[in-house]
């Protein structure tokens, strides 16, 4: 086989590999948006409906089930996972939030639907992102019962159980806002 035999084949190959590259992205970008659309023509669970339990397969960080960890105390739920860019990007953000409000009446919990195979990965995400609060994995009925059909999500759920504040609510207040309202309202 002549060296410019190679040429051609490697260029084609090349070419071919391109080209692919390029059909999987169209394809991948059609059916994100498709997912977006569809997130965004579903509602999250309103404020004020009752939140769903808190299920998982696994804890990391501690099980909030656990010597009445959540009794009493307003509850933020934040929805992620190990594979989720804006899930590392707004990670940061959560740990601010989490050291404002951790010596009040607050509770963190992070859910994944990252299943128990992923939990090196788990363990490292929490670790590189500063996450220390208990976060639950396969915790894919919980997930689908909050509505979460994108991540991250978060929720504030007040002492009655009941959401207070959601994704929704962004417009209107932020985060700390909605906690802050959430604490007031359990006085």
């Amino acid at each position: 086989m002549s060296n410019q035999s190679l040429k051609k084949d490697f260029t084609i190959a090349l070419l071919l590999v391109f080209v692919g590259m390029i059909l999987f992205t169209v394809w991948l970008n059609d059916r994100l948006n498709g997912n977006r659309q569809a997130a965004q023509d579903l509602p999250l669970l309103n404020v004020g409906e009752t939140a769903p339990p808190l299920k998982a397969q696994g804890w990391v960080n501690g099980n909030p089930h656990q010597d009445n960890f959540l009794d009493g105390k307003v509850i933020v739920v934040d929805a992620w996972a190990t594979w989720c860019g804006p899930c590392r990007m707004e990670a940061p953000h959560m740990v601010q939030v989490y050291n404002k409000f951790k010596d009040q009446n607050v509770a963190f919990i992070g859910l994944t639907s990252d299943s128990e195979e992923l939990l090196p990965e788990i363990k490292e995400w929490l670790s590189d992102t500063g996450i220390t609060w208990p976060n639950g994995y396969g915790a894919d009925e919980s997930l689908f019962a909050f509505k979460a059909e994108f991540i991250p999500q978060v929720w504030v759920i007040g002492t009655d159980g009941k959401i207070v504040w959601n994704e929704d609510s962004r417009s209107d207040e932020s985060l700390e806002e909605g906690i802050q309202r959430a604490l007031m309202q359990s006085h």
